[in-house]
């Protein structure tokens, strides 16, 4: 069986994942700067309208974004497959639709991402887990902006529930929503090395995959 060419898959993936590092990062800053001039008594309406816009903007590249990383993972994953890799952990669809999981979405994407580097490059079976440094900064920024977003999110549904009161200072919330946002976009920049990294290997004969043509 001929293996799935990535570059197609991949450098879509990395377009899109650009257009969250930066929607990402223009909300964040525009955020800041609004939070600072409003800290200040002299509240700046343009930064936080390039905020609402770059929000926007970001809720229509992120969801594509992640329908292509899942698309790529498939393929990155079936192509170990039919080159016959052995003692593989995790099948394509796992790899791929365990970030739906809940639990098994805190740990089983990071794993399975770290096997298809190793592997990806040709190392045995012995170093599947061996420690991958993109795969790990890609996975830390991943987690620190879900943990973040939950945090802003419970902070939220506290304060619309009847006879329930907790205050959260103004500030800290806009706080939270800058470095949750800042971390999602270091995720990105680091899955982009991350495909880079996994699609290089496999496309330049690290392991024995079929012809593309």
């Amino acid at each position: 069986m001929q293996a799935a060419n990535l570059r197609i898959p991949a450098l879509i993936l990395t377009i899109l994942s650009w257009a969250v590092i930066a929607f990402s990062l223009i909300y964040s800053l525009s955020l800041a700067v609004w939070l600072g001039s409003y800290t200040q008594f002299v509240e700046s309406p343009l930064m936080l309208a390039v905020s609402g816009l770059a929000a926007v903007a970001n809720l229509i590249a992120y969801p594509l974004s992640v329908i292509a990383v899942l698309v790529w993972i498939f393929l990155a994953h079936g192509n170990l497959h039919r080159a016959g890799v052995d003692s593989l952990n995790y099948t394509p669809a796992w790899a791929a639709l365990s970030f739906f999981v809940p639990v098994a979405n805190l740990f089983v994407p990071f794993k399975a991402m770290r096997e298809l580097a190793n592997r990806s490059a040709g190392e045995p079976m012995e170093l599947a887990e061996a420690d991958v440094d993109e795969v790990f900064s890609w996975w830390g920024c991943w987690i620190g902006s879900m943990i973040v977003g939950m945090i802003v999110l419970y902070t939220m549904l506290v304060t619309i529930v009847p006879w329930l009161w907790m205050t959260t200072p103004f500030w800290a919330t806009q706080v939270i929503l800058i470095l949750a946002s800042a971390l999602t976009a270091g995720s990105a920049f680091f899955l982009i090395k991350t495909v880079k990294r996994i699609t290089d290997d496999q496309m330049n004969g690290s392991v024995a995959l079929s012809t593309f043509e």
